[in-house]
């Protein structure tokens, strides 16, 4: 029979690893918008076209990396970790 305390780590198990895979799956994304960002500079024929493109890249990064990341879910994640390492702690 399984326990409360094993299904609680296989719980924290699979939201840790969802929560990762949210993570490396923005950054995948920001990897791949700035590929595009790439080739469009490799395109652009004008100082000013290339600092614009330059601009749209930053933004992307500043705007586009944290928020979509999720790092609310990690740290969740963590969290619950150190509840049941506690726990186990306490059970000893």
């Amino acid at each position: 029979m399984t326990t409360i305390a094993e299904l609680e780590a296989q719980y924290n198990d699979k939201s840790a690893l969802e929560a990762l895979g949210t993570a490396r799956k923005t950054l995948e994304s920001v990897i791949r918008e700035l590929d595009r960002y790439a080739g469009r500079l490799d395109e652009a024929t004008t100082s000013h076209d290339k600092a614009n493109i330059m601009n749209w890249a930053l933004n992307h990064l500043a705007c586009s990396i944290t928020p979509n990341l999720r790092l609310d879910l990690i740290t969740n994640a963590q969290a619950e970790y150190m509840r049941a390492a506690q726990a186990e702690r306490s059970a000893a």
